[in-house]
């Protein structure tokens, strides 16, 4: 097995984890919707504990992202799908920083008045990873 091998394994593992874990908080944000008490609070921990581990997955797509990109030389000569790819890229990016300021200000101070745009950011930037997923398939399938 390469070494660009493993670094892909990473990267599409990294990406399946940070995929599933958005697409759970978005699902968590809808059914705490409709719930009150120790269920709502039950969901929003939850989510609360994933912080962590997104960031991690965070990190670890751009970083193996970033290596996989150095050991092809760069973009140079891919197709237009690949330059879409990393367009969409920097949306998911700028939006999941943006949403992680403003979590971070929520968990200070329990300010319910920036759930909406949270929400808002959640789900750019969990509509971004997955176009750029879709992107990167067309990218290299041919």
């Amino acid at each position: 097995m390469s070494l660009t091998q493993v670094f892909l394994i990473i990267h599409l593992l990294a990406i399946a984890f940070a995929l599933g874990i958005g697409f759970s908080n978005i699902v968590g944000f809808r059914v705490a919707k409709d719930l009150g008490g120790d269920k709502a609070l039950g969901i929003a921990t939850h989510r609360e504990s994933l912080i962590p581990y997104s960031d991690i997955f965070f990190v670890t797509i751009i970083a193996s992202g970033l290596i996989l990109l150095w050991g092809i030389g760069g973009g140079q000569g891919l197709s237009i799908w690949f330059h879409v790819k990393m367009g969409v890229v920097l949306v998911w990016v700028v939006c999941y920083v943006l949403m992680r300021l403003r979590i971070r200000k929520f968990l200070a101070s329990r300010d319910m008045s920036l759930i909406a745009l949270i929400r808002t950011y959640s789900h750019i930037a969990i509509s971004a990873a997955t176009l750029a997923l879709v992107c990167a398939v067309m990218a290299f399938a041919a």
